[in-house]
């Protein structure tokens, strides 16, 4: 039985990939910094899943000592990690487009920190086992969008991080991927408050992530494809022509 851990994994996109998993008899591990979610997670899963490989371990990613401590329990106490899913991420958009330092910090010390906290310690563990890091970040990273400064900032840097450590961890023999999902109906997206093209549950995105990171080795995992592939596209846009887009859809 292979061994999936899951940061974020107490709700959301966390929760339905946790569940996928555990229906495809592999063995799973939550973590979340809230160790009353990951309970009350866990104690649901068992009830709608007949495999019964659940475990969790309450976790801060943006303090290394719980990170390293966490992934040293995972290693030691229950199982060799073949796939790392770091998913936890903080969301807040700023609807009044008013720059808030704090908001900017809270968002890098759990996307930024948090990731590379876990890489770090993962490394270590997965040298020359041929494992997967995969991280999950936004098509908001590809480029900026009117709302989403800390939050775009924070996965724009995770999409060039992994696009470099694909080259520097082929020496490790460690595979690491990037996981851009569209809207997803989840706890975060209901923060938001304008209309989310193809929101998708989910349930679809567990489906999703759960081919990409068990067939055959893919650097993006990407969905829906229309939604992210226009914002692929638009990338290229001269600033002027992107900036009358955003002026016409929301009035930026």
């Amino acid at each position: 039985m292979q061994t999936i851990w899951i940061t974020g994994g107490s709700s959301g996109i966390g929760f339905a990939v946790a569940q996928k998993f555990l229906e495809e008899n592999w063995r799973v591990i939550i973590s979340s910094r809230n160790e009353d979610k990951l309970k009350k997670a866990v104690e649901k899963l068992k009830n709608i899943t007949s495999n019964k490989e659940i475990y969790y371990k309450s976790c801060d990613v943006s303090k290394y000592k719980e990170v390293d401590s966490t992934i040293a329990h995972i290693e030691n106490e229950i199982s060799t990690i073949n796939i790392a899913l770091l998913n936890a991420t903080a969301y807040s958009p700023n609807r009044n487009q008013e720059f808030d330092i704090n908001n900017y910090k809270l968002l890098i010390d759990v996307n930024l920190n948090g990731t590379i906290n876990c890489i770090d310690v993962l490394k270590n563990y997965m040298k020359g086992r041929d494992n997967l890091i995969s991280i999950v970040s936004s098509p908001v990273g590809y480029r900026g969008m009117p709302t989403a400064g800390a939050y775009g900032m924070t996965k724009a840097a995770q999409l060039n991080l992994v696009e470099s450590l694909y080259f520097d961890f082929k020496k490790l023999n460690i595979k690491i991927s990037v996981i851009n999902p569209g809207f997803i109906d989840t706890e975060s997206t209901k923060l938001n408050s304008f209309k989310m093209p193809f929101l998708k549950p989910a349930s679809y995105a567990a489906k999703k992530i759960f081919k990409g990171l068990t067939g055959k080795y893919k650097f993006e995992i990407y969905f829906p494809f229309i939604l992210v592939f226009t914002v692929k596209i638009m990338r290229y846009l001269p600033l002027r022509i992107y900036a009358f887009i955003w002026k016409k859809l929301g009035n930026f």
